[in-house]
């Protein structure tokens, strides 16, 4: 089995720069993310030069701010990044994005971003002028349909989580986080059962809008119950039909194993400090 984590996800990425010269899109593995599958080597050409380069970005960095003025539109090569909203220091956490995701998105409505993109881990994106994608996207009606394709993703998965914060459990809402994490990894070849959590558990909580506290609480019932298990920020999911069905809310009728603050209150204590 392999275990998805981001040295292995930058092993994989870095391969195109050791077997072809010019590391361009059509030896990168993401290639099927950002362009048509049917691209003739000419298409594939005239794509790199849409690619004006790749950034690093280290660590607690933000590839953008909100307010920034929009520039750019980024493919994630590797790493992990969140999206932060509100005026706060912090901020809320709105989203995650890790390789191959679509960034900047926000700021083409106003031309300025609404949110900060912060790396999670030391990454690399690509970056693609928006004059020039606007270009050539009216120009191939296959790449402005996969443009637009992507765009759609983008605002189902915000539809869909939108619904889900409206109307279903906490635990419905982490199973989805948990399930939606895996099926990204299995997209590049890896284990959709056992991978690494590249956010902490507070970010994790800002996202599902609940505290560090309560991630825990739920990590320890979902262990309990032994539908996954999570111990640090390694993930493995062991019963992958009952978090589906609890998404689907179609679970079978077995309750989430009870929380008892006495049995329970030490290894709550170990999990938020191993978890941030």
């Amino acid at each position: 089995m392999n275990v998805a984590t981001p040295t292995s996800l930058f092993n994989l990425l870095q391969a195109d720069t050791k077997t072809a010269p010019s590391g361009g899109c059509g030896s990168c593995p993401l290639r099927k993310t950002c362009m048509p599958r049917n691209f003739t080597a000419r298409q594939v050409m005239e794509f790199e030069q849409l690619v004006q380069g790749k950034r690093r970005v280290a660590r607690g960095a933000s590839l953008y701010r909100r307010g920034d003025k929009l520039g750019m539109l980024f493919v994630v090569r590797f790493g992990q990044f969140k999206l932060v909203g509100g005026d706060l220091s912090e901020g809320r956490v709105a989203g995650f994005h890790m390789s191959g995701d679509l960034v900047g998105l926000d700021a083409i409505a106003t031309g300025r971003h609404s949110f900060r993109l912060t790396a999670l881990e030391d990454s690399e994106v690509c970056e693609i002028p928006v004059a020039a994608m606007a270009g050539v996207t009216s120009g191939e009606p296959a790449m402005q349909s996969q443009f637009f394709r992507r765009i759609s993703e983008v605002l189902n998965h915000e539809y869909d989580r939108s619904f889900m914060l409206a109307t279903a459990s906490m635990e419905e809402h982490f199973a989805s986080f948990l399930l939606t994490l895996g099926e990204k990894y299995a997209h590049f070849g890896y284990s959709d059962k056992s991978f690494r959590l590249g956010m902490s558990r507070g970010d994790i909580g800002s996202y599902l809008g609940t505290t560090l506290a309560s991630v825990s609480r739920l990590v320890a019932r979902f262990n309990q119950q032994g539908a996954v298990s999570i111990k640090g920020r390694m993930v493995e999911l062991r019963d992958r039909p009952f978090l589906q069905a609890m998404v689907a809310r179609d679970a079978p009728t077995v309750e989430p194993a009870p929380w008892h603050p006495k049995t329970n209150a030490v290894d709550a204590t170990r999990l938020c400090m191993t978890g941030t």
